[in-house]
């Protein structure tokens, strides 16, 4: 009896992670920022990621693994200074945010 317990425990537990799964792969993959001013581009792609902008705002669903810091610069130096960073679910605080802009270095 136990055993039938706990097979049936295990099975619901794999199908709550199939199924939360996605959603948590796109927060966990995806990036968006914030510019300061608007974008001047609807689209750009940037180490092979579409992103898609609105306004002040771009995002994308998927993108390489990097350190966080690192993307923001790459990120920053292409597009101008960013208010708000978000990378594969990890967000920059605005102490962050200021040294990114700072040490990003312009598209020339």
């Amino acid at each position: 009896m136990r055993t039938a317990a706990f097979a049936g425990l295990t099975a619901c537990a794999l199908m709550a992670g199939l199924l939360a799964g996605p959603a948590f792969a796109a927060d966990s993959e995806g990036a968006w920022l914030k510019l300061k001013t608007p974008s001047s581009t609807d689209h750009f792609i940037q180490d092979g990621s579409v992103w898609r902008c609105t306004g002040d705002v771009c995002s994308t669903t998927k993108v390489r693994a990097l350190p966080v810091a690192r993307a923001c610069r790459k990120l920053a130096g292409q597009l101008g200074e960013l208010s708000a960073f978000n990378y594969r679910g990890e967000p920059l605080d605005d102490a962050a945010i200021t040294e990114c802009n700072t040490a990003a270095k312009p598209k020339g």
